[in-house]
């Protein structure tokens, strides 16, 4: 009883007791109580939700991470495991529900939309800038190093007589490199001028909030915390209509999971995932190309796909996006590309500002498939060719028609050091990578 009174901690007494009643039943009979049991868990689920914190008791958040209402439906295998999802390991990218519920009741990250609101366009919401400011500090470091490049130039432009041919050079490079501190303070301004206008409208928005608390009647009142009801949407919709609803960790549903997605699994994934597709990683600020991932929000329950929950956060295309990928996956490590690609084709969808059938990635990708009579929701065939080209496109084993492949290789490039490798595998990247070097070589010109 000792781990369900440190589960229940500030937990309603009458709704434990409930649960502990159903829970009996539960387990004498496991598919009789089985929809009573997960209909209790929910109500718990969503009680240590609201009151989870810091401090909570590791029980509560291993209930809202896992699923995990008792050691004792695991079996000695299944919790070793499982127990890297157990540590902790900070992340400003990977988020376990439990962790992500902190963050945003600390207000750390902003909370997220409802699913069926997403589209709405006029709530405010407040303003991430963290990932623009850090790309200013970049930018600025980097016009530093430049700074210093430029006066061992100068240094250099010395002579008693006529110049030789030697300081004509370092013209050459003094020129070229006034030219690169044009281009970055150009690019250090409209971050510069872009950070300034969204702490602005954060203090606008934030000062409205406090005016609309001052209502009569409002004082003393707390902001509805709904992240709760939003996880469990989440959670939802990684299972899918035909997966395994119950979600309540157990070894009888776990024997089906063949990939446990833990922060520490993921992160070193994610690590490779940056040289294959750095282009969905990054965002176009106003000319400055700035370095902002997606949140990726891991939740418990048998899951069959991931998904992107919202391109950008909320109405503010400076915020970052927030996919969501089971821990248990069905289908190996496939949920998580699933959720970028997803993510790529609605955060270029959303950038387009309407075009998106015309301009760019998505507009050259819905014209191909119209070419091919395709009908349907052209996101879901791009979703499985961008898995396609992630995972066995970049080991050089041909999986993609071509006209998708060579649309990929622009707008999805991979490193540079991998495209040359690939061009050495196969004559169809190569003459893809010699596309580019000569690109690259009139650019030079």
């Amino acid at each position: 009883m000792e781990y369900f009174d440190k589960m229940f901690k500030g937990i309603d007494e009458d709704l434990k007791r409930e649960f502990l009643d159903i829970k009996e039943l539960h387990d004498k009979g496991f598919q009789e109580y089985k929809d009573e049991f997960t209909d209790v868990f929910w109500k718990v689920y969503i009680a240590v939700a609201e009151c989870i914190t810091e401090d909570s008791p590791t029980e509560q958040k291993l209930l809202l991470r896992l699923g995990l209402v008792d050691p004792r439906y695991l079996s000695k295998d299944d919790l070793e495991r499982i127990k890297e999802t157990f540590s902790r390991d900070d992340s400003d990218i990977f988020y376990y529900v439990d962790e992500w519920l902190i963050a945003i009741k600390s207000g750390k990250i902003p909370p997220s939309t409802f699913e069926d609101v997403i589209q709405e366009t006029h709530v405010q919401r407040t303003l991430d800038v963290s990932c623009l400011e850090k790309e200013y500090e970049r930018k600025v470091f980097e016009r530093t190093v430049e700074e210093e490049k430029l006066k061992d130039l100068v240094k250099g432009i010395q002579a008693k007589g006529p110049y030789t041919k030697g300081i004509y050079v370092i013209f050459d490079e003094v020129i070229r490199s006034v030219g690169n501190l044009k281009r970055m303070d150009n690019e250090i301004k409209n971050l510069y001028e872009t950070i300034k206008k969204a702490n602005e409208q954060e203090q606008n928005i934030r000062s409205d909030k406090s005016d609309a608390q001052r209502k009569p009647g409002d004082e003393g009142k707390e902001a509805l915390f709904t992240e709760p009801q939003v996880v469990r949407q989440m959670i939802r919709k990684t299972v899918g209509k035909v997966g395994i609803q119950y979600p309540v960790l157990i070894s009888n549903y776990l024997k089906d999971i063949n990939q446990i997605l833990s922060k520490r699994f993921l992160s070193g994934i994610f690590e490779e995932f940056k040289t294959i597709d750095s282009t969905t990683l990054s965002r176009s600020v106003r000319g400055a190309n700035v370095y902002m991932p997606p949140y990726v929000v891991l939740v418990p329950g048998y899951g069959e796909q991931g998904f992107c929950w919202e391109p950008i956060e909320g109405t503010n295309i400076y915020g970052r996006g927030r996919l969501v990928v089971p821990i248990f996956s069905k289908k190996g490590t496939d949920p998580f590309f699933q959720a970028f690609g997803e993510y790529r084709w609605k955060l270029d969808k959303e950038m387009s500002f309407g075009r998106w059938m015309e301009e760019g990635l998505t507009g050259e990708y819905y014209q191909y498939l119209e070419q091919k009579q395709f009908k349907g929701n052209p996101a879901e065939p791009f979703v499985r060719d961008y898995i396609m080209w992630v995972t066995k496109e970049v080991k050089g084993i041909q999986k993609l028609e071509k006209g998708i492949r060579n649309m990929f290789w622009r707008y999805i490039p991979f490193d540079d050091r991998i495209k040359e490798g690939l061009s050495k595998v196969s004559y169809v990247y190569h003459q893809l990578w010699e596309k580019d070097l000569r690109k690259k070589s009139s650019q030079q010109k």
